[in-house]
């Protein structure tokens, strides 16, 4: 598959979350009791926060400038994505400090693309997909970082006894917790390896 196709269809990091308000707005004026409604209004706020609270360290800011840069990323996601929300402005600022060439495009409207990015079988999202100057995958990270796909196993392995809304709290504690160490750190790791 050559993902240049999708790279040149997708959004840059603006006009993605522009999109997003957009989507609340419509889903507002139609039905504010809609639970997605919620969770547009709800992943808005995080990104909000993030944006304002996540700052790259001068050794991160080293580390990516040692990094590769021939590439570009390619991400799927959607605005009512809980997980999408703690990692795209981490990622973005990644990003922007690279000097790469990022495009978003939205899962539910791509969905030849998110069939070919199953995890486990689901269209679980974001994905970001490193991409060479021919459209070739070079690496994909996500949907989450490995702490949060292991808080998902165990709610999978044991629904009974570690509920949804416990694997959801314990996921959000997580990402506050972790300040978005880990999503960079597995990102640079790949690209490390990858380009």
């Amino acid at each position: 598959m050559n993902l240049l196709h999708y790279f040149e269809e997708g959004l840059n990091y603006s006009d993605y979350l522009k999109k997003i308000a957009d989507q609340l707005y419509e889903l507002d004026k139609t039905d504010k009791e809609n639970e997605m409604s919620t969770y547009y209004s709800l992943n808005l706020k995080r990104i909000e926060r993030l944006e304002k609270t996540f700052h790259l360290s001068d050794e991160q800011k080293g580390e990516l400038k040692s990094l590769n840069k021939d590439f570009k990323l390619l991400v799927i996601s959607e605005g009512w994505c809980g997980d999408a929300a703690q990692i795209m402005p981490i990622v973005n600022a990644m990003v922007e400090e690279l000097g790469i060439d990022q495009k978003i495009v939205f899962r539910d409207e791509n969905q030849e693309l998110i069939n070919s990015y199953l995890t486990n079988g689901g269209q679980s999202i974001p994905i970001f997909i490193g991409v060479d100057n021919d459209g070739k995958e070079l690496f994909k990270f996500g949907p989450r970082p490995q702490h949060g796909m292991d808080l998902l196993n165990k709610y999978r392995e044991n629904p009974e006894t570690y509920t949804k809304d416990e694997f959801h709290n314990d996921l959000q504690k997580w990402y506050n917790k972790d300040k978005g160490n880990s999503i960079f750190s597995e990102l640079v790791n790949l690209i490390k390896s990858n380009t």
